[in-house]
Order: C-alpha cells, then structure tokens, then sequence
C-alpha cells in the first residue's frame, strides 16, 4: 500500500479511537460519585486517566509491528483510563484480524476482566450488579471478536483474489511468451521450407553457370541466367505469401487477401516437374487416394517431398531419386523420398546445418505422427514420414 494511503488509514481509525474513548470519558466522569473520593484522590485518578489515554493512542498506532504487545499493553491500560477504551477497542480487533486462537483468546479475556476492573475503580450514582457487567462485556467483547474476524477473513479473501489476480496475469505473460516462441518457430520453418527448395535451384544453376560458364554458348548462357532469374523472382514471391499467410488474419491492413494458400499434394506434380526441368532424374509413384487428403496432411507432405528434393539436390547431385505417396490402413499417409547416397556433392552448394530435417520431424510431432531419416542397409538415403490422417 502506498504511503499516503496508509497514513490515511491510521489516522482515521486513531481519529475514530480518540473519539470514541472521549465520549467514554465524558460518560464515565459525568456520573462518577465523587463524594466517595476526596480532591486529591479525584485529581490524580483524572490525571492518570489522560496520561495514560494519551499514551495508550500513542502506542496503538505501532499494532502492526507487535500486535500481541502493543494489543496487551492498551487493553491493560483501559483499566484505568476511559480515555484508553477506544484504542483498547483498536488494538482488540486488530489482534483478532488476525486469526490466531492463541491470540484471540488472551485478547477477549483481558479486554473482560479489563471492563470489570474498570467498573470497579470508578464508582457511580447508580452502580450496576457484577453479573451483568460480566454479562455486558462478555457481550460486547463477543460482538467486537465476531466483526474482527470477519474483517479479517474479508483481508484474507481480498489478498488470495490479488494473489490469484498476479498469477493469472503472469500465466497470461508466459503464454503470450509461449505463442510468441511458437510463432517464431513457425515462421522460421516455413521460411526454410520454402527459401531453401528455391535458393537450392538459385545456387545449382549459378554454380553451372559459374564452372561452365566459358563452355557454354551464348544461347545457354542466356538460358541459366533466366533460369536464375526465375527462381530468384519465384524465391521472392514466396516469401511474400509465407508472410503474408503468418500475418495476423484479423489484421485486414497487413493481408491484401489475394496471398495464394500454402501447396499441398495437389502441388505435387508441378514440384516434381520442376525438380526434373533442373535436371533431377525423379520417380513418382501417388497413391490415388491421397488426393481426398486433408489440406493440412496435404501441406505437410507436400514440405517432405521438397525438403527431400532438395537434401538430394544438394548431397547426391545427379542420383535418380523415388518419391512415394501412399495411403496407409490406418488411415494414414506415408511419403517416402529415397535415393542413392554415392555421388558428389555440388562445390556450389550452400551449407546445410541440419535445420530442414529438424523442421519436418518437428511437423511430424505436432499432427501426431512420425518421421525418419538416413540411410537403411543398401546404402540409400531414406525420408519417410507418417501422417494421421486427421492431421
């Protein structure tokens, strides 16, 4: 709590305390008999009422620190100062607040006894029977004991639900932050996906053309430069429909709604045509059935097959490669990319850290199913991934 709001609250109630132990004073002195005391007896039992008043609305402020204490001390010193009955009051129920028993239970029996005394010390016109004033202020201390404790249980429902309302919002941080990671990683995958099948082809016909280039004629040296060209221009534009698909789709000012859908195995076709017009000796065999595949399996697969292609491109140049498409009894879809490991590798290529393979596994896993890669006993390459067909 702020400072000045915490001033507040202590003056106020040590405002209300004065107040209410002012008008016991006034009530108490006004009906005293004084004719059982003599002067001197009256003046020092005046006095020691307002010094220890004073002193008790000194104190009570200090209840936070030591509220067994301070709550002792008061409550004691009520006995012989009405001007105190209002901090005692104070200091009861904010011990009780607290809800010990322990604490409780010293508080309410010396706030009694503490009103049986005082009755005692100051005799009145019309003095009252002890049993009812143990009766009264068992009453009162009861009535004060059941407001502190519900006071206190309303403290307690207020910090649990400020306390509930923190974690709330920090787990609301974390899965922000969490969404955050996961698009990221979305973004990064599907930049791969589609920049490295592109800058594969960008890179084979510019290292062509860069160790052939004084054999070539100039018909053919046009020929590569246009096919550079292409591909550096197809690049481009699919890096402005990834981005344009992984914007936020209620962002109508970001998203022109013209980006075509990301390809699926309808796109089969013409991503192995292409990879044969780069000269990729390539063999296909599409289970029929996959055609009905859902777009999201579909587009999955589709990333298999390119990132396969690609893998081959770049370490088995020049090997004949099979790709193959089925449906599984399960139902499932398996896609299967093999080839030849012998043969070298381009010295044009770029370097591959691995990345490609660690996005298709991981798109495996979030639809549930699986993926494997590396050579099997003849030596050959091998990318398979097995896709749940409500994927």
């Amino acid at each position: 709590m702020p400072l000045g709001r915490r001033v507040l609250a202590q003056s106020w109630r040590l405002v209300v305390a004065a107040l209410a132990g002012l008008v016991v004073f006034g009530a108490v002195w006004s009906t005293l008999d004084g004719a059982q005391w003599s002067d001197a007896r009256l003046g020092a039992a005046l006095i020691v009422d307002v010094v220890v008043g004073v002193a008790a609305l000194a104190v009570v402020p200090f209840r936070h620190r030591a509220p067994l204490l301070v709550g002792v001390l008061v409550i004691a010193g009520s006995t012989v100062s009405t001007l105190a009955v209002g901090a005692a009051v104070l200091a009861l129920v904010s011990l009780v607040t607290r809800r010990r028993p322990l604490e409780i239970a010293i508080g309410s029996a010396l706030f009694i006894v503490s009103s049986l005394f005082g009755e005692g010390l100051y005799p009145s016109e019309d003095s009252t029977p002890l049993w009812q004033t143990l009766i009264a202020a068992a009453v009162g201390t009861a009535l004060l004991v059941a407001i502190a404790v519900a006071i206190g249980q309303r403290r307690a429902l207020v910090q649990s639900l400020r306390e509930r309302a923190a974690l709330l919002e920090r787990d609301q941080q974390l899965r922000e932050d969490r969404a955050r990671e996961q698009e990221r990683a979305h973004l990064a995958r599907e930049m791969h996906d589609v920049l490295g099948h592109r800058l594969s082809l960008v890179a084979l016909h510019a290292g062509a053309l860069e160790y052939r280039g004084r054999s070539l004629s100039p018909d053919e040296t046009v020929e590569a430069a246009g096919v550079v060209r292409a591909e550096a221009h197809a690049a481009l534009t699919e890096l402005r429909d990834v981005l344009g698909v992984l914007r936020d789709p209620g962002d109508t000012a970001a998203v022109s709604g013209t980006a075509p859908p990301q390809p699926t195995l309808r796109d089969l076709p013409a991503l192995l045509q292409e990879a044969r017009a780069s000269g990729a000796l390539v063999t296909a065999t599409v289970d029929d059935a996959s055609a009905g595949a859902p777009d999201a399996m579909g587009r999955h697969a589709y990333r298999v097959v390119q990132e396969a292609l690609t893998n081959a491109r770049r370490h088995a140049s020049g090997q004949p490669v099979t790709v193959a498409v089925d449906v599984l009894g399960d139902p499932a879809l398996r896609v299967r990319v093999s080839n030849p490991t012998a043969g070298p590798p381009l010295p044009d290529s770029p370097p591959s850290g691995g990345h490609g393979l660690r996005g298709l596994a991981e798109r495996a896993r979030l639809v549930g199913g699986t993926f494997s890669a590396g050579r099997d006993a003849d030596g050959t390459h091998v990318v398979e991934a097995v896709l749940p067909w409500t994927a």
